[in-house]
């Protein structure tokens, strides 16, 4: 299986200039064979090493026994853990996001403070195949049959993207590599484990090689995705003008790119997920002709004088700002209040350093030019980019509750204290400030 996993690293270049790998670990048998192996190709391929495990505070001492065992395996075999614990549910909630979304934000946000050179996360060919079914019963196309690549983003790699979970599980018996089992895996409560317990197994009666066969059929389909898309690039960047496309570039071309090129434009404008009636809808109306078309309420694509543009809705999003009474501030989407902390408060992300307060504090909406400063990522964003980014509703942006000093934000709900204004070695005094109820 070693060798399989060689090819599979060499044939994508995964390692190559490659000086460090952080490692997706679970504690699970596919996480615990992706570090076992790595730290023995890691002089090979003149690597270091360092395992990421989340503790997503789900599952609760089931979850703690998976930290333990990645703990005891990484402290025996000498290998550098990074251990977080999150509160995914708490987080998920707060976000607007499902837990499993909110969950592989979470975690990829973890793997990048491990600041290695590329993320190692221990994807299946049986996992692939599960992907690729998922998708073709909800009605995909090319891009979703492709199961998952072994490369993504560039720094993203996926070394048993070749290997079946049996090959895993016979590898760590044959190693002795110990892992743990996540009791959510074997119940059919989730449609994944459905197709994985009732639907795969069927396959090996009909065709005992359907593994590799299906492993062929998603390499030749990623191949001709991968052609579409670099049709479809050509294609945007071509008709790309002054005001947004020319149309006579989307007719002239094949109909698939020119689904594709709508696919990723709409992608970048949507604030919720593309689904194919919005790309049909652009794509009648490019090749129909002029008009204007509600694709969600906040975006029109519109189509005048044979340039496909895009107009945003103008949201009807009231300011409002509340002052402090009682140590609480009443809003209209809920009532916060303001406490006094102790020091042991200081790594809550919703703790203040009171000391750096030296204005009058509101709770207020957003306005237009906040930005906010992460401690951890050292670097400042806009509230707009950060909810783009987070794909924030735009019914909930203005609904966000942010506490200023003066005009200066202190806090921004669903994010924390402003890294300004968070605690640190020289605090005296701390705030916390939490939503009632």
């Amino acid at each position: 299986m070693i060798c399989k996993v060689k090819n599979t690293i060499e044939k994508h270049r995964m390692l190559e200039n490659i000086k460090s790998v952080a490692v997706g670990v679970s504690g699970g048998a596919d996480s615990m064979c992706l570090l076992h192996l790595l730290s023995r190709l890691k002089e090979e391929y003149g690597i270091i090493i360092k395992a990421v495990h989340l503790n997503h505070g789900i599952r609760g001492n089931e979850a703690l026994r998976d930290e333990n065992a990645v703990k005891e395996f990484c402290q025996k075999n000498d290998i550098e853990l990074l251990v977080f614990h999150r509160d995914i549910p708490y987080l998920a909630k707060e976000k607007g996001l499902g837990e499993e979304e909110c969950g592989r934000i979470i975690r990829y946000e973890c793997f990048k403070q491990a600041q290695c050179d590329v993320i190692a996360t221990a994807h299946t060919l049986s996992d692939s195949i599960e992907t690729m079914l998922f998708n073709l019963l909800r009605g995909t196309g090319t891009k979703g049959l492709c199961g998952i690549p072994p490369v993504r983003k560039g720094n993203i790699i996926r070394p048993l993207i070749g290997c079946t979970r049996e090959e895993i599980e016979a590898y760590c018996e044959e190693n002795a590599v110990s892992y743990v089992t996540d009791s959510t895996n074997l119940t059919d409560e989730y449609k994944r484990n459905f197709i994985r317990h009732n639907i795969v197994p069927l396959f090996s009666e009909i065709n005992e090689n359907y593994t590799q066969n299906i492993s062929s059929a998603m390499e030749i389909l990623r191949c001709e995705n991968g052609y579409i898309e670099n049709m479809a690039e050509e294609l945007l960047l071509k008709s790309e003008c002054d005001g947004g496309y020319k149309a006579e570039f989307f007719r002239a071309a094949h109909q698939s790119v020119r689904k594709r090129a709508i696919a990723k434009l709409l992608n970048e404008k949507m604030s919720k997920s593309t689904e194919r009636r919005h790309i049909d809808l652009a794509d009648k109306l490019v090749i129909e002709g002029n008009g204007k078309i509600e694709l969600s309420k906040d975006l029109y694509i519109s189509l005048s004088g044979d340039i496909i543009s895009f107009q945003r809705a103008k949201q009807r999003t009231e300011d409002w700002s509340c002052d402090l009474a009682d140590n609480r501030f009443v809003t209209p989407y809920g009532t916060y209040s303001l406490t006094k902390g102790t020091l042991a408060d200081i790594k809550d992300r919703n703790s203040i350093d009171e000391d750096k307060l030296s204005g009058v504090l509101t709770m207020t909406s957003r306005r237009q030019g906040d930005s906010f400063y992460s401690r951890k990522r050292k670097n400042t964003k806009s509230l707009k980019k950060l909810f783009n980014e987070d794909k924030i509703p735009e019914e909930r942006r203005g609904k966000t509750a942010v506490l200023r000093n003066d005009d200066k934000l202190v806090w921004l709900e669903g994010y924390g204290t402003d890294g300004k204004y968070l605690p640190d070695e020289k605090t005296n005094n701390v705030l916390i400030i939490k939503k009632d109820g």
